[in-house]
């Protein structure tokens, strides 16, 4: 009965921490304005004043992974706004670092570092 208890609080234990993980990774990918993209597919050089254009208005960017299609909405550890730090990249690949959390079927990139 015992070995059953402690074997039963291993696996919650463990399940617990799955659930829960983030990791810090580093993504290659474009730097899109999300709108854009899911609703119309654009992106690069012939979107980017557009893109420009809805992520200072407030519209969400994302990093579309170069190796695997995945899109990675942009947001920041304290809440604030994540603009700033990705209007230089729009449209261009860039290396992020920064920590990956999912949930519901949404991925986030938390940047760290962008270049």
């Amino acid at each position: 009965m015992r070995k059953d208890f402690i074997l039963i609080m291993v696996l919650v234990l463990v399940s617990f921490g799955v659930a829960f993980s983030e990791e810090v990774k580093t993504i290659k990918g474009e730097v899109v304005d999300l709108s854009c993209y899911i609703a119309e597919g654009e992106r690069g050089d012939t979107h980017k004043d557009c893109a420009i254009a809805c992520i200072k208005a407030g519209e969400p960017a994302g990093i579309l992974e170069e190796k695997t299609g995945k899109v990675y909405l942009v947001v920041t550890d304290d809440h604030s706004n994540p603009a700033p730090k990705v209007l230089p990249y729009v449209a261009k690949t860039a290396e992020v670092t920064g920590t990956i959390s999912e949930r519901g079927g949404v991925t986030t990139i938390a940047i760290k570092t962008i270049k």
